[in-house]
């Protein structure tokens, strides 16, 4: 991934291992409703007497269920269903950004064609191939699934104690400051992407774009650094 100003950014894609198990995940929790579905119809058909007023309930209510379940998380709930939640995975836009809602619809009825000819045959061979581990449905909706990691780790506040101090340093945020144009969207492109970028890498680019900071923030990077500068405008952009 890149900026504007090319700079790259390094978003970790999620392999077929890790996706695989996500969709297991996913599975168990599916059925455990569809089966919740399943008893409440047919206690619906005891009370009512009559069968069929219960089957079409299931199989109306069982179908929304099922579409819901995969589309709906991922669309308001960051790009995260229940299993990339237990393995720390999201849905994000190729381009890095937050998965939209009609992204998530796009690569959730693409579930059809990767589930072809027998469990996800046909999407598992795309992960395979793909140099972002994208199934089909991923392709068609210009979305990657990526590893979520966080901001910053506790091995990383061990090994990196000055991006630990410029955090610490770090004031809070006061009113938004005007950018010139290049460096607003450095700032943006880097706040989008922060939650994904280890210390070092968050070091290195707050370093690029240092004398623009100290032209924004002197008193900031004087007494934390320009990371502390640097992650200071990106909370203004939030």
């Amino acid at each position: 991934m890149a900026t504007p100003e090319r700079v790259s950014f390094r978003l970790e894609t999620a392999g077929l291992g890790s996706r695989f198990t996500a969709q297991l995940i996913d599975s168990l929790a599916l059925s455990a409703i569809l089966t919740a579905l399943g008893f409440a119809s047919f206690g619906l058909g005891v009370v009512l007497g009559n069968p069929g007023p219960a089957v079409l309930a299931f199989f109306l209510l069982g179908f929304v269920a099922f579409w819901a379940y995969w589309i709906v998380p991922e669309a308001l709930w960051a790009g995260k269903s229940l299993g990339k939640l237990a393995l720390q995975l999201r849905v994000v836009d190729v381009r890095g950004g937050p998965v939209t809602a009609g992204q998530a619809i796009v690569r959730n009825l693409f579930r059809i064609v990767d589930f072809l000819p027998v469990y996800y045959a046909a999407g598992a061979i795309a992960i395979f191939v793909s140099a972002r581990n994208q199934r089909l449905g991923d392709m068609v909706a210009g979305t990657i699934v990526v590893r979520d990691r966080a901001a910053v780790r506790l091995a990383d506040l061990k090994t990196q104690p000055a991006a630990a101090a410029a955090d610490t340093a770090r004031p809070s945020a006061g009113p938004r400051h005007r950018l010139e144009p290049a460096l607003r969207r450095f700032v943006v492109a880097y706040a989008q992407r922060r939650q994904f970028l280890p210390p070092p890498h968050r070091e290195a680019l707050a370093r690029q774009v240092e004398p623009a900071l100290r032209k924004v923030l002197p008193q900031v990077v004087a007494a934390g650094g320009p990371l502390a500068a640097l992650d200071q405008l990106a909370d203004e952009q939030l």
